[in-house]
């Protein structure tokens, strides 16, 4: 169906509203016009039968009345020829006086066919007044002395009414056609005067929407239709603007899906197979890049290097860093060091190239699997997460050492510590960052570290691949419909897992992958 134009638009609703108009008002004066004829004709009719009654009193007393009052019954009736019948009725309901004589000493009936009328004015005692759809009939009592001694029935015609009302009715409707047809003009003089900066503004702004940025609107009308031509022009404007902003948005969208490449390769995508042990992995960013780190670094055919870090930052700053740290991590690790001599040796070389508003807090282990040895250290990072299979306990390792990059060497010494632990069969270890335990809900509450342990020390005995799982059940089902706030690295090992203890777990040795998930980040491997 084809749109009507907006000024046909405003010239049929502006007449729907000038026809509501005058026919409101000429129903309204045709109302009261009504009104008023028929409360002058039924106030007419019960004076006149008053005036009648007053008249009729004494002929009523006499022996025989008709021959008095029939004379003057005629009489008002051929004078008054609206006056359809008058009839004159003694006490017991006998007529006394009519114009037909064969009627006299006939009992009267009163009001047949008739409905009470809708009289304004103050009926007497006794006074009655009846309507139908052409007459107008009133009883009038006759009195002597206060006694009521017969009734004047007076009918009246309401032919003259009805003219009256007719002839009225004509000239409003005149009168509101002329006015509907002056209403019409006067509308399409409006809605043109109206719709012609419209048009103004709506060629504006098709020019606009098809690119032609430099277009500007210029008409003069009232002051919003002026203000909304100057909004269209502002538009243009902010558009011309925004396209260079959204080619240069384009451009940055390359440039971090080249970004998140890069990180791709920077990232593990294999982990490495070892003897009698499983690994897992888990990695996603808050955004399109992160800076997340962790490692997995074969030294020889017995030694591996795990290693997980968290840079102060999200995004492409974020990647920077991350990316810089990797290279500094695989070349230290590339000359043997251990893990505390490692991060002191990189906490001196990022504390030249790193602003003063960026950190990295890190943990480095170095496992062995033909001894079992762990050796690990840890800067400022997250606890490190222990089961013990052969006891079923949990043990927490907390760092006390300060970020990389921020502190000296003498200072970030002071609290820099390496330890080691020997992992037998079933033990698992689980490093994380604080992407976990600083998730929060919808309820803006965060994970914790209670969760953390709870889901530890109730699935660490199924190895590390049905932890990691656990883990991320139970933070996607905290987390619920909340954003992700942080990037979210996890990373658990676990050797030689029982097999009746971890149906959930992977066989002991199986080479694990890490790859990207549906949120863009890593997901457990197969």
């Amino acid at each position: 169906m084809k749109v009507l134009n907006l000024k046909v638009q405003i010239t049929f609703f502006v007449i729907l509203l000038v026809a509501g108009l005058v026919s409101a008002f000429s129903w309204t004066i045709a109302r009261m016009q009504q009104r008023i004829l028929y409360d002058e004709i039924t106030q007419k009719v019960v004076l006149q039968g008053r005036n009648l009654a007053l008249s009729y009193a004494k002929p009523l007393l006499h022996n025989d009345p008709e021959f008095e009052l029939h004379p003057h019954i005629s009489k008002v009736l051929d004078n008054n020829p609206d006056v359809v019948s008058i009839a004159v009725v003694d006490g017991k309901g006998l007529i006394k006086g009519h114009r037909d004589l064969r009627l006299i000493d006939t009992e009267y009936e009163s009001c047949r066919g008739f409905d009470d009328a809708d009289y304004t004015g103050v009926l007497e005692e006794k006074e009655s007044l009846w309507e139908d759809d052409a007459i107008l009939k009133a009883r009038i009592p006759i009195t002597d002395q206060s006694d009521v001694i017969g009734y004047v029935f007076l009918e009246y015609s309401k032919g003259k009414m009805k003219q009256a009302l007719n002839e009225t009715n004509g000239r409003i409707i005149r009168i509101g056609l002329i006015a509907l047809a002056v209403g019409s003009v006067l509308s399409l003089l409006l809605a043109y005067h109206i719709t012609r900066p419209v048009n103004e503004l709506s060629r504006g702004a098709e020019l606009i929407g098809r690119g032609n940025l430099d277009t500007r609107i210029k008409v003069r009308s009232v002051r919003e239709i002026q203000t909304l031509a100057d909004t269209f022009n502002d538009m243009a404007s902010s558009l011309e603007a925004g396209r260079e902003v959204l080619r240069e948005k384009e451009r940055m969208d390359k440039e971090l899906e080249i970004a998140k490449s890069i990180q791709d390769t920077l990232l593990p995508s294999d982990i490495p197979k070892l003897k009698n042990m499983e690994i897992e992995a888990y990695y996603n960013p808050a955004r399109t890049v992160g800076g997340d780190y962790f490692d997995l670094i074969q030294l020889n055919e017995r030694r591996l290097m795990l290693v997980m870090g968290d840079v102060a930052g999200k995004g492409v700053p974020g990647l920077l860093i991350m990316a810089m740290a990797r290279i500094m991590v695989r070349d230290l690790a590339a000359r043997g060091e251990g893990p505390a001599d490692l991060l002191m040796h990189l906490n001196r070389l990022l504390k030249k190239d790193m602003k003063d508003n960026f950190f990295i807090t890190m943990f480095c282990s170095v496992f062995d699997t033909a001894s079992g040895k762990l050796s690990f250290a840890s800067a400022a990072h997250m606890p490190l997460y222990f089961y013990r299979h052969a006891t079923r306990t949990v043990h927490v390792f907390k760092s006390g050492a300060k970020p990389l990059g921020i502190f000296n060497g003498d200072i970030f010494s002071k609290g820099l510590e390496e330890k080691s632990l020997t992992m037998e069969s079933g033990d698992l270890i689980f490093q994380y960052t604080d992407g976990l335990s600083e998730m929060r809900n919808e309820s803006n509450e965060e994970f914790g570290f209670e969760r953390i342990g709870e889901v530890f020390a109730r699935e660490a005995n199924r190895g590390a691949a049905w932890l990691l799982k656990a883990l991320m059940r139970k933070a996607d089902e905290f987390r619920g419909g909340a954003q992700q706030s942080d990037d979210l690295s996890m990373l658990a090992m676990s050797l030689n897992a029982v097999a009746e203890e971890s149906s959930g777990g992977s066989a002991a040795g199986k080479q694990r992958t890490v790859t990207t998930d549906r949120r863009g980040g890593f997901q457990l491997g197969s």
